[in-house]
């Protein structure tokens, strides 16, 4: 009896914790999908210069400037900001003024390289889901595609 009781509690609790475990991690990713891929029509765009920014974490957050003219993306400037709204610049990655990390300034380094390389492959390649990720700034990348859409939908408006 005890053996078959201690079965079952088994059982259930691997059932319990199987279920448990089976939760929908792609719908974040497909919504964000589709967010980018609506991004792209810029059929309903109007002419002009639009701004925005991604929303801010710890390690900053991103600023995108866009001109769009007769339904093309003209210009585009991405920016990263430091946590307190400082533009990430050549001294992104340094301490008091000096490079006191090599590894840490040089992936810093990167991903202000990133910045502009973003905004260029906008413009070049006029679609939001054809803006390639640079290894080593994936953060500076999430944070562009969400400026990026945020500007393009204000510009929809």
């Amino acid at each position: 009896m005890k053996k078959l009781l201690a079965a079952a509690v088994a059982a259930t609790t691997i059932v319990a914790v199987l279920s448990g475990c089976g939760g929908d991690t792609t719908a974040p990713k497909q919504e964000q999908k589709q967010a980018v891929n609506a991004a792209d029509d810029l059929s309903t765009a109007k002419d002009g210069t639009y701004s925005a920014v991604s929303r801010k974490d710890e390690m900053g957050s991103g600023r995108i400037t866009i001109v769009i003219k007769d339904h093309k993306i003209k210009a585009a400037q991405f920016d990263g900001l430091k946590p307190d709204g400082v533009v990430k610049d050549k001294t992104y990655g340094m301490s008091d003024g000096e490079i006191k990390n090599e590894s840490k300034y040089k992936q810093a380094q990167l991903a202000v390289k990133a910045h502009k390389d973003f905004g260029d492959q906008l413009v070049e390649r006029q679609k939001l889901s054809e803006v390639d990720a640079i290894a080593g700034a994936t953060v500076s990348y999430n944070q562009f595609v969400e400026a990026a859409q945020n500007a393009i939908e204000k510009a929809k408006n």
